[in-house]
């Protein structure tokens, strides 16, 4: 079989691997943009994707150290501390280091896709894009026991950013840093600490926030990133 290429890059708000959502279709508000290479690029590769509302990404996690060979992981979804085979898994430690994410197709454009839900650093090469075929693919009665119930978050009133905070963003960047701040964006070996400092890197901004004794997350400080834009 011939060594595989990318097909395009993924543009998204996440300059870091932390902060990224663990799956495709948590954060709505996180929109990327499928750049596809100029050999891609012409109308004719994505002619009838209109007629779909979903679109399969099969990605590369192109940040990742090369795959120790390791046959077991720690997945978050069981406490980072219980192994389990990597093909039981979604780490990205994996033999090929790819990815695969659900996201929603909200536009066709020249040469790109703009799409939401993503859960990917800004790069992330493309190797394929298939349409989502839900009467194929949703299987109500499929089974996924320790991973069967979706991540817990947080309310909204949960999320405080204080207004001199706030005003800085413009609204699509402060509505994505509230939706992801909803999530437990901390490692899941390490639970929430009350009054401990965590940073991200996203949409241009590096947003640091702490735990509070009530249990809620507040922003505490935000800096815009040399050379950020918009």
């Amino acid at each position: 079989m011939a060594e595989i290429r990318p097909v395009a890059i993924l543009r998204t708000p996440f300059a870091e691997k932390f902060g990224v959502p663990r799956q495709s279709g948590l954060v709505l508000a996180a929109e990327g943009r499928v750049e596809f290479l100029p050999e891609f690029a012409a109308p004719e590769f994505v002619r009838g994707l209109e007629d779909f509302s979903h679109v399969w990404l099969v990605t590369g996690f192109h940040l990742n150290p090369t795959w120790d060979g390791a046959a077991t992981v720690r997945p978050p979804r069981l406490g980072g501390n219980e192994r389990v085979g990597v093909f039981a898994s979604r780490s990205p430690s994996r033999p090929n280091g790819l990815g695969l994410s659900l996201v929603e197709l909200v536009a066709i454009e020249p040469g790109a896709l703009r799409v939401a839900g993503v859960d990917a650093v800004d790069g992330t090469p493309v190797y394929d894009v298939k349409p989502y075929l839900p009467w194929a693919e949703a299987k109500p009665d499929a089974r996924s026991d320790w991973a069967k119930d979706a991540p817990s978050m947080r309310g909204a009133a949960d999320v405080v950013i204080p207004p001199e905070i706030a005003r800085q963003f413009s609204e699509p960047v402060l509505t994505l840093v509230r939706q992801l701040l909803t999530m437990n964006l901390q490692p899941a070996y390490q639970p929430p600490e009350a009054g401990r400092v965590y940073g991200m890197s996203v949409a241009g901004w590096n947003v640091r926030w702490k735990s509070t004794t009530e249990g809620k997350v507040e922003v505490v400080e935000v800096r815009r990133l040399d050379g950020a834009s918009g």
